[in-house]
């Protein structure tokens, strides 16, 4: 684990007696599933002297994420929609929140019930997939004023491209790029019709632990602390380098069909940035100076640039040296030839990779 996580990580204990001073009066007499922690978050169930259980959460995310105002405000929001039928899932109903003397923050809520998704549900193509497409489609049909009115930061369509942008010139100035990956990427960014698309609320760092289920069907959506309106392709790209084929399928059929517009270069967005993640995971661990990060993520490079070989996410533009004539991007994935389940990189949230355990001289 890389040394971050090792210095904030809480215990169960820990969690337990945080959660006092998050709510004064709390009376626990015992712990409780869920219990988990990873460099996300830490997390524990407890019970109170009436039997009533809850969950204690302390993200890892003091300089990254929301603000204690704004995620209790967007929560609130969501939960609104919710109790109006706008959302098939539930959230985090906050009952008391605190700080740690790190300047984590700890919230308390009530237990959602249900088990927290893992890898194996993803190769089970009947009830989920629908459900799941169908939660996240909801959610981004929100208006973006249920974000932007308790101020969650806003990224309009050329924000989002230029944010890619900047996070593939950061790790190119530190780590070699391999040539096709950095021609396949560059193309696609620079395709402005992939870009066309409109800002929604997304969840932004989408996890196995972060979506509760009961039996098959996705019952809560938690960890909202990266929530912003931006583009849905990146909670579907998570999905995407998880799901098998069938799965996927289903989840995209579903989801297209709740959604209340039409994105026509969603699922080719989400190839991308399923493949990004990798250099997302690199700058994380040129920015945690985390040598083990940095090789895994460079593994990883080598490894995709092997697979793909000199396949292209879109048509590159050409150019006539006497008119400069563009040409387009097919107006679908199918036309663009992308295979959703081509990627060979599989799941690319941090809180899947393995973690560092030493740093190296000069990574």
């Amino acid at each position: 684990m890389y040394r971050g996580f090792v210095k904030r990580a809480k215990t169960p204990l820990e969690l337990a007696a945080l959660a006092t001073c998050a709510v004064p009066g709390f009376q626990i007499v015992a712990l409780c599933a869920p219990q988990f922690s990873d460099e996300v978050s830490s997390v524990t169930g407890v019970i109170d002297a009436r039997g009533d259980k809850w969950t204690v959460t302390c993200p890892h995310d003091s300089v990254g994420g929301l603000d204690l105002d704004a995620e209790s405000g967007v929560l609130a929001r969501l939960a609104k929609a919710r109790d109006a039928r706008k959302l098939p899932f539930d959230v985090p109903r906050i009952h008391g929140m605190t700080f740690t003397p790190q300047g984590d923050r700890v919230i308390v809520h009530q237990n959602l019930g249900g088990r927290t998704m893992n890898e194996e549900d993803f190769d089970d193509p009947h009830i989920l997939p629908s459900s799941l497409g169908k939660s996240l489609a909801a959610l981004h049909n929100l208006p973006p004023v249920t974000y932007t009115g308790v101020d969650l930061p806003a990224y309009s369509a050329t924000e989002c491209r230029d944010r890619h942008y900047a996070l593939l010139d950061e790790a190119a100035a530190n780590v070699l790029i391999p040539a096709n990956l950095w021609n396949r990427w560059d193309a696609a960014l620079e395709e402005i019709s992939l870009w066309r698309f409109a800002p929604t609320p997304i969840h932004g760092d989408l996890q196995g632990n972060s979506l509760v289920l009961d039996h098959s069907v996705v019952r809560a959506m938690t960890g909202f602390s990266s929530a912003h309106v931006g583009d849905p392709a990146q909670d579907i790209a998570w999905i995407l380098a998880q799901a098998c084929e069938a799965f996927f399928d289903r989840f995209r059929e579903a989801y297209s069909q709740e959604r209340s517009v039409v994105d026509l270069h969603l699922f080719t967005r989400a190839q991308l940035l399923s493949e990004l993640a990798i250099i997302r995971w690199l700058v994380h661990g040129l920015h945690a100076e985390d040598s083990s990060i940095i090789e895994d993520a460079r593994d990883m490079l080598t490894d995709l640039s092997q697979d793909l070989g000199e396949d292209e996410l879109v048509a590159r533009r050409s150019y006539s040296p006497s008119a400069k004539v563009e040409s387009t991007v097919q107006d679908t994935e199918e036309k663009d030839g992308i295979d959703p389940h081509s990627a060979p990189t599989q799941p690319l949230s941090m809180s899947e990779h393995p973690q560092a355990v030493e740093d190296e001289e000069g990574a």
